[in-house]
This record gives C-alpha cells, structure tokens and sequence, in this order.
C-alpha cells in the first residue's frame, strides 16, 4: 500500500511532496516494512537548501513520534480486543453454568 501527500498551505514558497509505503516483511509475515519518503523544495528564497535541510531534520524527527504513536493505539487497541474476548468469554460461560444447574436439579 502506498500513501502520498502534499502540503496545501505555503506551496508559493515550499513544497513537501511525502510517500509511505507499506510492504510485507519478507522473513516475518507478521510484520510490516514502513518506507517514509519527503520531497522538500524551498522556491524563491536565498539560503534554500539551509531551509530544505532544516525541514527534512524535522519531517525525520517528527516522523518517529508518528511510528510511537500509532505503536501506542495499536497496543491499546489488541489490550481492549482482549479485555472484550475476556468478557465474552465470562458471559457465555456464566449462562452455560446456570443450565447445567438446572439439569442437576
């Protein structure tokens, strides 16, 4: 899968054309590849390539704590499918339980 995406706002002066792409792992299927690309051009501006060099230090430092958060929501996401299948789990035990009670009976 390959996501791609460019800045709406400023693009008289900088553009950032950015590409994700997704691929299986080739050793793990369990596991994703992320390749993370940016295009900055700064236009019209002296000291362009000290700004283009700025920019991709902070796109490279911004787009870990991208990685961490979604890291994060998909931890917290797999904890609440557990605590759900859990729960279900307990709930159609306790029903089952009561049944066979009252075959006992």
């Amino acid at each position: 899968m390959e996501l791609k995406s460019t800045n709406i706002s400023f693009t008289n002066m900088v553009s950032v054309d950015e590409r994700l792409t997704y691929k299986p792992h080739l050793q793990d299927p369990e596991k994703t590849v992320l390749t993370q690309e940016a295009l900055i051009t700064v236009k019209g501006v002296s000291l362009s390539s000290y700004l283009e060099g700025l920019m991709a230090s902070t796109i490279s430092s911004n787009a870990s704590k991208g990685r961490e958060a979604m890291e994060w929501v998909i931890h917290k996401l797999n904890a609440e499918i557990e605590e759900l299948a859990a729960s279900a789990r307990g709930s159609i035990r306790t029903p089952m339980a009561a049944a066979a009670a009252l075959v006992d009976k």
